[in-house]
């Protein structure tokens, strides 16, 4: 997430008030970059829909295992207030394993076939252009 401004951030995409200059930023750019933005932003909303998935998941768990909890309590005779505790712990499970799923979607490696050497070069010519004519200065 880059903080220049003009920078192409897939995470734009998801903000309404950005997509006007978001989509200025994407006629600007060459087709291998926007093939590779392209590829960023479908790995974003994958990671989104995964994520919007385990808290949902995790919603559900917590709700029948605390509608079960009550039900073992109520038939059950003495203290056995811990049940309680045991919808809290797989919630806690379901939203670490997705938030692992997430991750590791976000950290794919691009398929061979975008050209990330030239991508870069490009970017790296563009950069030393702007410190040049700043005089190193950013």
């Amino acid at each position: 997430m880059s903080d220049k401004p003009g920078s192409l951030d897939p995470e734009q995409a998801f903000d309404p008030a950005k997509h006007d200059e978001l989509a200025e930023a994407i006629k600007k750019l060459s087709p291998e970059e926007a093939a590779f933005f392209l590829w960023k932003l479908e790995i974003s909303v994958r990671k989104r829909k995964v994520q919007l998935t385990g808290y949902l998941v995790a919603m559900l768990i917590w709700l029948v295992g605390m509608v079960g909890a009550l039900v073992i309590y109520g038939l059950s005779e003495g203290f056995i207030g811990y049940v309680f505790l045991i919808p809290f712990g797989l919630v806690g499970v379901t939203l670490w394993a997705f938030g692992k799923w997430a991750e590791r979607i976000s950290a794919q490696k691009p398929p061979p076939d975008l050209s990330l050497e030239g991508i870069s070069s490009v970017n790296a010519k563009d950069e030393s252009r702007a410190a040049s004519a700043g005089n190193g200065v950013r």
